[in-house]
């Protein structure tokens, strides 16, 4: 074999080996940029899921401390009947028979028992004065009354009472149609609307 052919064939096989190491070289590149991708698409996934968990917990808290403020719904329920027959207990108490210590006694005892209730987050819903508010209030009674406007509560039949902000208990009220002058008032408008009409 002369040197020349012998040196060509070493040119081509060192050709080829550098074309194969490129071949290699772009092979892994290109592996690397798909791991790289992969690497970040698992990585997107982690604190996607990680944030998902998060919500999860804090809803999952939130929820749980709502269910405990409110787990004693029924008893706080019951302990705000006693409170209002205490109320009407203490009503009666005015007259002269009972003495004095004993009025105090009872409004202390009253106070604290209120004050209790009041800490566990037992609030009473206003009445008298107030719009009436379906969502609040239940209307017993719709009448007219000169000393309260149309919507207005006039009187408290039954207290109601919110638990942390929740409505325990509606509260049973009476509530003004108006007054019989606002009335008359209005038809004598519309009265005289008609007759403007009709000329």
């Amino acid at each position: 074999m002369s040197k020349d052919k012998k040196k060509k064939e070493e040119t081509e096989d060192t050709k080829d080996k550098k074309k194969t190491e490129e071949d290699l070289i772009e092979e892994l590149k290109e592996e690397i940029q798909e791991l790289k991708a992969k690497i970040e698409k698992a990585n997107d996934k982690r604190i996607r899921t990680m944030a998902e968990f998060e919500n999860f917990r804090k809803r999952n808290q939130k929820e749980r401390s709502q269910w405990i403020k409110n787990s004693n719904k029924e008893l706080i329920n019951e302990f705000i009947d006693v409170l209002e027959n205490m109320e009407l207990a203490q009503r009666s108490s005015r007259d002269d028979k009972i003495s004095k210590d004993h009025k105090k006694g009872f409004d202390m005892v009253y106070k604290q028992f209120a004050d209790i209730l009041s800490k566990h987050g037992v609030k009473k819903i206003e009445t008298v004065g107030e719009e009436f508010n379906p969502k609040l209030h239940e209307a017993l009674i719709f009448t007219e009354n000169d000393d309260y406007e149309e919507n207005i509560i006039f009187d408290c039949i039954s207290n109601g009472y919110f638990l942390n902000e929740q409505v325990l208990r509606h509260a049973k009220v009476a509530v003004s149609k108006g007054t019989n002058k606002e009335k008359n008032d209005n038809d004598e408008d519309e009265t005289k609307k008609d007759d403007k009409k009709n000329k």
